[in-house]
């Protein structure tokens, strides 16, 4: 888990800027919340949402996360 103080890394960062481009795209809204083990991301579609991954360190739970948002994209435009 990214501590207080600890630097989240570029790739991480690159990776949170892809997923919220792609959420953004598709009117998907995402959350991003550590917990004890690590992150957690989420999404918030309409009056619903859930988890979409998580992972003991940010980068790990962004990349995690695109296959159920792609797969979330998918079953709107079914």
């Amino acid at each position: 888990m990214t501590g207080e103080g600890t630097p989240i890394s570029e790739a991480a960062l690159e990776a949170v800027g892809n997923l919220l481009a792609a959420a953004q795209h598709l009117g998907i809204g995402i959350s991003f919340e550590p917990d004890e083990v690590g992150w957690r991301i989420g999404y918030i579609q309409g009056m619903g949402g859930g988890e979409l991954a998580s992972a003991y360190d940010l980068e790990t739970a962004v990349r995690a996360a695109e296959r159920p948002l792609d797969e979330l994209a998918s079953n709107r435009r079914s």
